[in-house]
C-alpha cells in the first residue's frame, strides 16, 4: 500500500500536466487566428487621399451642404 498512493498521486498529476498544456497549447493557437485574422480584415488608408480632410476621414462624413 506505500508503493500504491505515491504512483497514483504521480500519474494523476502527470495527467493534470499534460492537460494543461493541451489547454494552454490551445488558448495560443487561438490568440494567434485571431491576431491573423484582425490583420487581414485591417485596411491601411490610401496614402495619396488628399481630397477629404482629417475630420471627414474619422467621422465618414462629407463635407456639410
Amino acid at each position: 500500500m506505500g508503493v500504491i498512493m505515491p504512483t497514483i498521486l504521480d500519474m494523476l498529476y502527470r495527467e493534470y500536466c499534460r492537460a494543461r498544456l493541451a489547454e494552454m497549447r490551445k488558448q495560443l493557437l487561438i490568440a494567434a487566428e485571431r491576431s491573423e485574422a484582425l490583420e487581414a480584415y485591417h485596411h491601411p488608408a490610401v496614402q495619396g487621399d488628399d481630397s477629404r480632410t482629417d475630420a471627414q476621414r474619422k467621422t465618414g462624413q462629407g463635407a456639410p451642404n
